[in-house]
Protein backbone atom coordinates (compact mmCIF):
# COMPACT_ATOMS: atom_id res chain seq x y z
CA UNK A 1 0.00 0.00 0.00
CA UNK A 2 1.08 3.15 -1.20
CA UNK A 3 -1.24 5.46 0.37
CA UNK A 4 -1.60 6.98 4.21
CA UNK A 5 -4.80 7.05 6.24
CA UNK A 6 -5.17 10.23 8.69
CA UNK A 7 -7.44 9.50 11.41
CA UNK A 8 -7.96 12.60 13.52
CA UNK A 9 -9.23 12.03 17.22
CA UNK A 10 -10.25 14.91 19.18
CA UNK A 11 -9.23 14.33 22.86
CA UNK A 12 -10.76 16.05 26.17
CA UNK A 13 -10.83 14.37 29.27
CA UNK A 14 -11.03 11.04 28.19
CA UNK A 15 -8.71 9.08 29.98
CA UNK A 16 -10.23 5.90 31.29
CA UNK A 17 -11.02 5.32 27.79
CA UNK A 18 -8.61 6.96 25.60
CA UNK A 19 -5.61 3.75 25.08
CA UNK A 20 -8.51 1.51 24.74
CA UNK A 21 -9.49 3.58 21.47
CA UNK A 22 -5.92 4.67 20.36
CA UNK A 23 -5.04 0.48 20.86
CA UNK A 24 -7.95 -0.03 18.33
CA UNK A 25 -6.40 2.04 15.48
CA UNK A 26 -2.99 0.74 16.09
CA UNK A 27 -4.00 -2.93 16.11
CA UNK A 28 -5.76 -2.56 12.85
CA UNK A 29 -5.44 -5.38 10.09
CA UNK A 30 -4.45 -2.85 7.67
CA UNK A 31 -1.07 -2.10 9.11
CA UNK A 32 -0.25 0.83 11.57
CA UNK A 33 2.46 1.97 9.14
CA UNK A 34 -0.02 2.91 6.61
CA UNK A 35 -2.06 4.94 8.98
CA UNK A 36 -1.63 8.80 10.27
CA UNK A 37 -2.92 8.73 13.74
CA UNK A 38 -3.07 12.26 14.83
CA UNK A 39 -4.36 12.87 18.68
CA UNK A 40 -5.30 16.51 19.20
CA UNK A 41 -5.52 17.47 22.90
CA UNK A 42 -8.00 20.06 23.79
CA UNK A 43 -6.31 21.40 27.40
CA UNK A 44 -7.37 17.81 29.09
CA UNK A 45 -6.99 18.07 33.21
CA UNK A 46 -6.97 13.99 33.65
CA UNK A 47 -3.82 12.94 32.56
CA UNK A 48 -4.92 12.50 28.57
CA UNK A 49 -2.09 14.46 27.40
CA UNK A 50 0.58 12.20 28.88
CA UNK A 51 -1.36 9.65 27.37
CA UNK A 52 -0.98 10.69 24.00
CA UNK A 53 2.61 11.76 24.21
CA UNK A 54 3.50 8.12 25.13
CA UNK A 55 2.07 6.70 21.90
CA UNK A 56 3.73 9.34 19.96
CA UNK A 57 6.78 8.21 21.75
CA UNK A 58 6.14 4.49 21.06
CA UNK A 59 4.49 4.96 17.78
CA UNK A 60 5.84 6.42 14.13
CA UNK A 61 2.55 6.56 13.18
CA UNK A 62 0.75 8.69 16.10
CA UNK A 63 1.58 12.48 16.14
CA UNK A 64 -0.18 14.45 19.13
CA UNK A 65 -0.87 17.96 19.11
CA UNK A 66 -1.73 19.95 22.03
CA UNK A 67 -3.71 23.09 22.24
CA UNK A 68 -3.05 26.17 23.95
CA UNK A 69 -6.62 26.96 24.82
CA UNK A 70 -9.70 24.67 25.60
CA UNK A 71 -12.00 25.14 22.50
CA UNK A 72 -14.73 23.68 24.63
CA UNK A 73 -16.17 21.47 21.47
CA UNK A 74 -15.11 18.49 19.42
CA UNK A 75 -15.32 21.06 16.25
CA UNK A 76 -11.99 22.47 16.65
CA UNK A 77 -9.64 19.90 17.21
CA UNK A 78 -11.25 17.99 14.61
CA UNK A 79 -10.58 20.76 12.17
CA UNK A 80 -7.10 20.97 13.78
CA UNK A 81 -6.30 17.60 12.76
CA UNK A 82 -7.75 18.14 9.43
CA UNK A 83 -4.76 21.22 8.93
CA UNK A 84 -2.23 19.01 10.49
CA UNK A 85 -3.25 16.12 8.33
CA UNK A 86 -1.03 14.62 5.56
CA UNK A 87 -2.67 11.07 4.10
CA UNK A 88 -4.57 10.90 0.94
CA UNK A 89 -7.70 9.66 3.19
CA UNK A 90 -8.71 10.75 6.15
CA UNK A 91 -11.11 9.18 8.82
CA UNK A 92 -11.94 10.40 12.14
CA UNK A 93 -12.19 8.55 15.39
CA UNK A 94 -13.95 9.70 19.35
CA UNK A 95 -11.41 8.34 21.31
CA UNK A 96 -13.91 6.66 23.74
CA UNK A 97 -15.00 4.19 20.77
CA UNK A 98 -13.47 1.96 19.11
CA UNK A 99 -13.16 1.00 15.81
CA UNK A 100 -13.80 -2.95 14.63
CA UNK A 101 -10.57 -4.09 13.77
CA UNK A 102 -10.71 -4.38 9.90
CA UNK A 103 -12.49 -0.76 9.58
CA UNK A 104 -9.52 0.92 7.63
CA UNK A 105 -8.83 -1.87 5.57
CA UNK A 106 -12.31 -2.64 4.26
CA UNK A 107 -13.46 1.07 3.79
CA UNK A 108 -10.37 1.81 2.10
CA UNK A 109 -10.62 -1.63 -0.16
CA UNK A 110 -13.92 0.10 -1.03
CA UNK A 111 -13.65 3.52 -2.02
CA UNK A 112 -10.38 1.91 -3.93
CA UNK A 113 -12.61 -0.53 -5.60
CA UNK A 114 -15.06 2.02 -6.89
CA UNK A 115 -12.72 5.02 -7.40
CA UNK A 116 -14.89 7.22 -5.25
CA UNK A 117 -14.72 9.61 -2.82
CA UNK A 118 -15.96 8.36 0.35
CA UNK A 119 -17.06 5.13 2.04
CA UNK A 120 -19.00 3.88 5.21
CA UNK A 121 -20.85 1.26 6.76
CA UNK A 122 -23.06 0.45 10.32
CA UNK A 123 -21.99 1.03 13.67
CA UNK A 124 -23.12 -0.83 17.13
CA UNK A 125 -24.64 1.30 19.67
CA UNK A 126 -23.60 -0.96 22.59
CA UNK A 127 -24.98 0.07 26.24
CA UNK A 128 -22.16 -0.37 28.35
CA UNK A 129 -23.59 -0.85 31.34
CA UNK A 130 -27.15 -1.75 29.87
CA UNK A 131 -26.20 -4.81 28.07
CA UNK A 132 -27.80 -4.39 24.99
CA UNK A 133 -26.32 -3.57 21.35
CA UNK A 134 -28.20 -1.64 19.05
CA UNK A 135 -27.38 -1.51 14.88
CA UNK A 136 -27.68 1.76 13.24
CA UNK A 137 -30.38 2.60 11.01
CA UNK A 138 -30.22 1.78 6.97
CA UNK A 139 -33.34 2.21 4.99
CA UNK A 140 -32.21 -1.12 3.19
CA UNK A 141 -32.75 -4.07 4.14
CA UNK A 142 -29.69 -6.44 5.95
CA UNK A 143 -28.56 -9.72 6.58
CA UNK A 144 -26.35 -9.00 9.24
CA UNK A 145 -27.93 -11.99 11.23
CA UNK A 146 -25.48 -14.35 8.94
CA UNK A 147 -23.01 -11.30 8.38
CA UNK A 148 -22.50 -11.48 12.41
CA UNK A 149 -24.07 -14.99 13.57
CA UNK A 150 -22.75 -14.86 17.00
CA UNK A 151 -24.77 -11.41 17.48
CA UNK A 152 -28.26 -10.01 18.22
CA UNK A 153 -29.21 -6.96 17.79
CA UNK A 154 -31.61 -4.74 18.64
CA UNK A 155 -32.66 -2.09 16.04
CA UNK A 156 -31.93 1.26 16.81
CA UNK A 157 -35.12 3.12 18.75
CA UNK A 158 -34.38 6.14 20.54
CA UNK A 159 -38.29 6.88 20.97
CA UNK A 160 -38.32 3.99 24.09
CA UNK A 161 -41.25 2.12 22.24
CA UNK A 162 -41.79 -1.60 21.79
CA UNK A 163 -40.18 -2.95 19.21
CA UNK A 164 -42.85 -3.88 17.13
CA UNK A 165 -44.25 -1.06 16.90
CA UNK A 166 -41.09 0.89 16.15
CA UNK A 167 -40.29 -1.32 13.17
CA UNK A 168 -44.14 -1.23 11.81
CA UNK A 169 -45.23 2.36 12.37
CA UNK A 170 -43.16 4.54 13.99
CA UNK A 171 -39.87 4.29 12.17
CA UNK A 172 -41.61 4.64 8.73
CA UNK A 173 -43.41 7.60 9.75
CA UNK A 174 -40.34 9.46 11.49
CA UNK A 175 -37.83 9.19 8.41
CA UNK A 176 -40.71 9.67 5.86
CA UNK A 177 -41.72 7.36 2.70
CA UNK A 178 -38.82 5.33 1.35
CA UNK A 179 -37.06 7.34 -1.87
CA UNK A 180 -36.25 4.54 -3.69
CA UNK A 181 -34.46 5.49 -6.76
CA UNK A 182 -31.32 3.54 -7.96
CA UNK A 183 -31.75 0.16 -5.16
CA UNK A 184 -34.45 -1.89 -4.08
CA UNK A 185 -35.77 -2.13 -1.04
CA UNK A 186 -37.58 -5.35 -0.94
CA UNK A 187 -34.33 -7.87 -0.90
CA UNK A 188 -31.31 -7.58 1.22
CA UNK A 189 -28.28 -5.59 0.06
CA UNK A 190 -24.84 -6.14 0.61
CA UNK A 191 -22.98 -2.67 -1.11
CA UNK A 192 -24.52 0.56 -2.46
CA UNK A 193 -22.76 2.55 -4.72
CA UNK A 194 -23.89 5.83 -6.49
CA UNK A 195 -22.17 8.72 -8.29
CA UNK A 196 -23.93 11.68 -6.22
CA UNK A 197 -26.26 11.71 -3.34
CA UNK A 198 -29.85 12.28 -5.42
CA UNK A 199 -29.03 8.57 -6.80
CA UNK A 200 -29.70 7.84 -3.14
CA UNK A 201 -31.71 10.30 -0.93
CA UNK A 202 -32.58 7.62 1.51
CA UNK A 203 -28.73 7.77 2.46
CA UNK A 204 -29.28 11.19 4.66
CA UNK A 205 -31.78 8.99 6.64
CA UNK A 206 -28.80 7.52 8.59
CA UNK A 207 -26.70 8.85 11.57
CA UNK A 208 -24.25 11.68 10.58
CA UNK A 209 -21.72 10.06 12.02
CA UNK A 210 -18.24 11.49 10.82
CA UNK A 211 -16.73 8.37 12.55
CA UNK A 212 -18.16 5.72 10.34
CA UNK A 213 -16.66 7.16 6.60
CA UNK A 214 -13.42 7.56 4.81
CA UNK A 215 -13.17 10.51 3.01
CA UNK A 216 -10.51 10.58 0.11
CA UNK A 217 -8.49 14.00 0.60
CA UNK A 218 -9.61 16.35 -1.94
CA UNK A 219 -13.01 15.63 -1.06
CA UNK A 220 -12.35 18.04 1.74
CA UNK A 221 -9.88 19.96 0.54
CA UNK A 222 -10.52 20.89 -2.66
CA UNK A 223 -14.52 21.82 -1.06
CA UNK A 224 -12.56 23.59 1.81
CA UNK A 225 -15.31 21.35 3.94
CA UNK A 226 -14.84 21.58 7.61
CA UNK A 227 -16.08 21.47 11.23
CA UNK A 228 -18.75 24.59 11.74
CA UNK A 229 -18.80 26.14 15.65
CA UNK A 230 -21.96 23.55 17.07
CA UNK A 231 -21.10 22.11 20.13
CA UNK A 232 -23.78 19.55 18.90
CA UNK A 233 -24.90 19.04 15.08
CA UNK A 234 -21.13 19.78 13.67
CA UNK A 235 -20.85 16.31 12.44
CA UNK A 236 -24.22 16.61 11.03
CA UNK A 237 -22.94 19.28 8.90
CA UNK A 238 -19.85 18.28 8.22
CA UNK A 239 -21.41 14.98 7.16
CA UNK A 240 -23.76 16.57 4.65
CA UNK A 241 -21.54 18.89 3.19
CA UNK A 242 -19.25 15.74 2.33
CA UNK A 243 -22.24 13.59 1.11
CA UNK A 244 -23.19 16.46 -0.79
CA UNK A 245 -20.01 17.39 -2.49
CA UNK A 246 -19.03 13.34 -2.87
CA UNK A 247 -18.40 12.11 -6.65
CA UNK A 248 -19.00 8.38 -5.76
CA UNK A 249 -20.14 7.43 -2.46
CA UNK A 250 -19.77 3.93 -1.19
CA UNK A 251 -22.59 2.40 1.62
CA UNK A 252 -21.37 -1.16 2.74
CA UNK A 253 -25.14 -2.09 4.27
CA UNK A 254 -23.70 -5.40 5.74
CA UNK A 255 -20.38 -4.41 7.53
CA UNK A 256 -20.13 -3.04 10.70
CA UNK A 257 -16.66 -0.79 11.24
CA UNK A 258 -17.40 1.18 14.92
CA UNK A 259 -18.46 0.22 18.64
CA UNK A 260 -20.09 3.26 19.59
CA UNK A 261 -20.68 2.97 23.43
CA UNK A 262 -22.93 4.86 24.88
CA UNK A 263 -22.03 4.82 29.12
CA UNK A 264 -25.30 5.08 30.74
CA UNK A 265 -24.40 6.03 34.00
CA UNK A 266 -24.68 9.65 35.05
CA UNK A 267 -21.32 10.32 36.09
CA UNK A 268 -19.73 8.91 32.63
CA UNK A 269 -21.12 10.98 29.93
CA UNK A 270 -20.23 13.42 27.40
CA UNK A 271 -20.73 16.92 26.74
CA UNK A 272 -23.26 16.04 24.09
CA UNK A 273 -25.16 13.37 26.10
CA UNK A 274 -25.75 15.86 28.68
CA UNK A 275 -29.18 18.03 27.60
CA UNK A 276 -29.09 21.65 27.89
CA UNK A 277 -30.53 24.65 26.06
CA UNK A 278 -27.39 25.35 24.50
CA UNK A 279 -27.03 21.65 23.22
CA UNK A 280 -30.47 21.97 21.33
CA UNK A 281 -29.97 25.35 20.60
CA UNK A 282 -26.68 24.57 18.39
CA UNK A 283 -28.30 21.65 16.99
CA UNK A 284 -31.22 24.07 15.18
CA UNK A 285 -28.69 26.32 13.92
CA UNK A 286 -27.11 23.16 12.54
CA UNK A 287 -30.09 22.32 10.88
CA UNK A 288 -30.56 25.98 9.51
CA UNK A 289 -26.68 25.67 8.30
CA UNK A 290 -27.75 22.15 6.94
CA UNK A 291 -31.10 23.54 4.72
CA UNK A 292 -28.74 25.89 3.08
CA UNK A 293 -26.41 24.14 2.10
CA UNK A 294 -28.99 22.15 -0.34
CA UNK A 295 -30.20 25.00 -2.02
CA UNK A 296 -30.10 23.77 -5.23
CA UNK A 297 -30.69 20.24 -4.59
CA UNK A 298 -33.67 18.35 -4.78
CA UNK A 299 -37.03 18.55 -2.31
CA UNK A 300 -36.34 15.09 -1.55
CA UNK A 301 -32.65 16.33 -0.15
CA UNK A 302 -34.24 18.88 1.08
CA UNK A 303 -36.52 16.92 3.41
CA UNK A 304 -34.47 14.16 3.94
CA UNK A 305 -31.33 16.12 4.94
CA UNK A 306 -33.36 17.74 7.70
CA UNK A 307 -36.76 16.11 8.76
CA UNK A 308 -35.91 13.10 10.50
CA UNK A 309 -33.49 14.85 12.45
CA UNK A 310 -36.40 17.55 13.69
CA UNK A 311 -38.49 14.93 14.96
CA UNK A 312 -35.40 13.77 17.03
CA UNK A 313 -35.18 17.45 18.00
CA UNK A 314 -38.43 17.43 19.28
CA UNK A 315 -38.80 14.08 21.05
CA UNK A 316 -35.29 15.68 23.04
CA UNK A 317 -37.43 19.14 23.92
CA UNK A 318 -40.63 17.18 25.18
CA UNK A 319 -38.34 15.26 27.32
CA UNK A 320 -36.22 18.29 28.79
CA UNK A 321 -37.41 20.76 31.15
CA UNK A 322 -36.69 24.14 30.34
CA UNK A 323 -37.48 27.68 31.85
CA UNK A 324 -39.91 30.21 29.64
CA UNK A 325 -36.76 32.38 28.13
CA UNK A 326 -35.16 28.86 27.36
CA UNK A 327 -38.06 27.92 25.24
CA UNK A 328 -38.53 31.87 23.83
CA UNK A 329 -34.56 31.40 22.49
CA UNK A 330 -35.92 27.59 20.86
CA UNK A 331 -38.59 29.05 19.07
CA UNK A 332 -37.06 31.89 17.74
CA UNK A 333 -34.48 29.52 16.00
CA UNK A 334 -37.00 27.05 15.26
CA UNK A 335 -38.77 30.48 13.66
CA UNK A 336 -35.55 31.26 11.13
CA UNK A 337 -35.73 27.45 10.20
CA UNK A 338 -39.60 27.83 9.15
CA UNK A 339 -38.82 31.02 6.91
CA UNK A 340 -36.25 28.75 4.66
CA UNK A 341 -37.45 25.20 4.86
CA UNK A 342 -40.78 25.15 3.51
CA UNK A 343 -40.49 22.80 0.52
CA UNK A 344 -43.77 20.65 0.76
CA UNK A 345 -47.34 20.77 2.99
CA UNK A 346 -45.83 17.80 5.34
CA UNK A 347 -42.76 20.18 6.49
CA UNK A 348 -45.02 22.81 7.07
CA UNK A 349 -46.80 20.80 9.06
CA UNK A 350 -43.91 19.25 10.29
CA UNK A 351 -42.39 22.49 11.86
CA UNK A 352 -45.83 24.34 12.74
CA UNK A 353 -45.96 21.86 14.80
CA UNK A 354 -42.99 22.27 16.89
CA UNK A 355 -43.87 26.04 16.75
CA UNK A 356 -47.17 25.16 18.02
CA UNK A 357 -45.57 23.26 20.89
CA UNK A 358 -42.99 25.31 22.12
CA UNK A 359 -45.99 28.38 22.00
CA UNK A 360 -48.26 26.29 24.17
CA UNK A 361 -45.42 25.72 26.74
CA UNK A 362 -44.41 29.65 26.59
CA UNK A 363 -48.08 30.21 27.35
CA UNK A 364 -48.68 27.62 30.10
CA UNK A 365 -45.09 29.12 31.45
CA UNK A 366 -46.69 32.49 31.74
CA UNK A 367 -49.66 31.35 33.70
Amino acid sequence: MNEKISIILPIFNVGPHLKGGIDSLINQTIGNENLEIIMVNDCSTDGSDKIIDEYAQNYDCCVAIHHEKNSGAAYTPRNTGIEACTGDYIMFLDPDDRYTPDACETLYNAVKKYDAQMAFGRFRRIFEYGGKVQKSFSPYMDDLQSAYPDETFETENFVNVPDFIWDNFLEKFLYGKTLEVTYPRDRPLDEIHVDNIEEEPDMLKMHPSVWSKIYRRDLIMDNNIRFQPFVSGDDMAFTLETLLHAKGIVFLNNFMCYDYYIRDLPDDKSITNRVNVRLLDELMESYIYCRKCTEGFSTEVKNVSVNPHLLHWTYTWKNSPFTKEENKLLLSKVNKLKKIHHTDLKTRMLISSITTALESKIQIQKE
